[in-house]
């Protein structure tokens, strides 16, 4: 993929081709956003918010005719953390941030992709009553479901994210995403503010357990290295 990287970066024209061909391919939007979260780590928010523009048209498209907007929502998840890994040169507050906007995210879902949640709550209770299983209140299900997309749309955009780091490591820095990923520690607040996130999760349950569901990555990750 460096190869890519390299014509990604040549000129404005090819980021914004790169963005529109894998969006428009069918589970490859985080290719599409990797190549935005190189153009703003490396150039800036000015250079990258034409390629964001451009690149959310194929996305829109697809929202509109599916009714799933996780590809919009991963490359503006990706324009907004990578301008904040510019500015900071942090990933402790890409993974706070990440957090939050997963929780953001639980509020726009409902509106963004209804059709797609009634249809999962419906596969759910089939599945579960086939299975002889006494299915869970659909509200339930509902409000597990918008979750669970709403965390895994800002995982894909970490890793995107990540991809978009290691690239521009390697055309640019070599080395400097490993001496990164090695170094991440949380800060004691960011694990406070994570921890307390948990706390309140699990202590209220209801529509507030999504606060530690969107907690628990950002907490797991700096553990890894």
């Amino acid at each position: 993929m460096s190869g890519l990287a390299k014509w990604v970066m040549k000129k404005r024209l090819n980021a914004i081709i790169g963005v529109m061909v894998f969006g428009l391919i069918p589970m490859m939007f985080w290719l599409a956003a990797a190549i935005l979260g190189l153009v703003v780590l490396r150039k800036g928010v000015k250079e990258g918010m034409p390629v964001l523009v451009w690149g959310c048209l194929p996305a829109l498209v697809l929202w509109m005719i599916q009714g799933d907007a996780t590809a919009l929502m991963v490359l503006v998840d990706v324009m907004l953390l990578s301008y904040l890994l510019r500015s900071t040169m942090s990933w402790s507050w890409v993974l706070l941030a990440g957090s939050i906007l997963a929780v953001i995210s639980t509020q726009l879902q409902p509106l963004l992709m209804t059709d797609i949640l009634n249809l999962a709550v419906a596969l759910v209770q089939k599945v579960l009553v086939s299975e002889g299983v006494e299915a869970p209140d659909r509200n339930l299900i509902f409000s597990q479901a918008v979750m669970a997309v709403s965390i895994f749309q800002v995982v894909i955009a970490v890793i995107s994210l990540f991809l978009a780091r290691k690239w521009q490591s390697g055309l640019y820095n070599p080395g400097g995403l490993r001496t990164e990923f090695h170094q991440l520690r949380l800060p004691i607040a960011f694990s406070l503010v994570l921890g307390g996130m948990i706390l309140i999760g699990e202590s209220l349950g209801g529509s507030f357990i999504v606060l530690s569901q969107a907690a628990i990555p950002a907490l797991v990750l700096p553990g890894l290295p």
